[in-house]
């Protein structure tokens, strides 16, 4: 039994089409492993406690570092930023804000009346909430 010329052409012929748009396949849509993950680097935290001082008689103080990972300019004023001390909220004493440009980061610091004792502290700014 054999193959004629006609017949073992046509084979030849298909396989090889096929190992071709394969090939192409492969290369427009590489596999998961080959391509890597859609964002390889994480993004940093948009807001960071740098430092909590609580030992002030009369006030404490927060130190916070401002990120901005947008593409608009981040408006923070110290209005929206205020601290949980268990069922009581303290608010920044000064009224100043703060503008953070598209992927810049600024530190700022906040004084705020003394927290009652051993109360949970935790620390609300737009859209985040940090536990001190």
């Amino acid at each position: 039994m054999g193959f004629d010329r006609g017949a073992l052409n046509a084979v030849l012929l298909a396989t090889t089409a096929g190992l071709a748009i394969g090939g192409v396949i492969g290369i427009v849509s590489p596999t998961f492993a080959e391509a890597g993950p859609a964002d390889p680097r994480p993004r940093p935290p948009a807001t960071v406690v740098t430092d909590v001082d609580v030992l002030a008689a009369d006030h404490m103080t927060i130190t916070v570092r401002f990120s901005n990972t947008g593409t608009a300019p981040r408006h923070i004023a110290a209005t929206d930023i205020s601290v949980s001390a268990g069922p009581v909220v303290l608010r920044p004493r000064a009224t100043s804000a703060t503008d953070i440009r598209p992927g810049g980061s600024v530190t700022s610091t906040f004084d705020f009346d003394t927290p009652p004792p051993g109360a949970t502290l935790t620390l609300h700014v737009p859209g985040e909430t940090l536990p001190l």
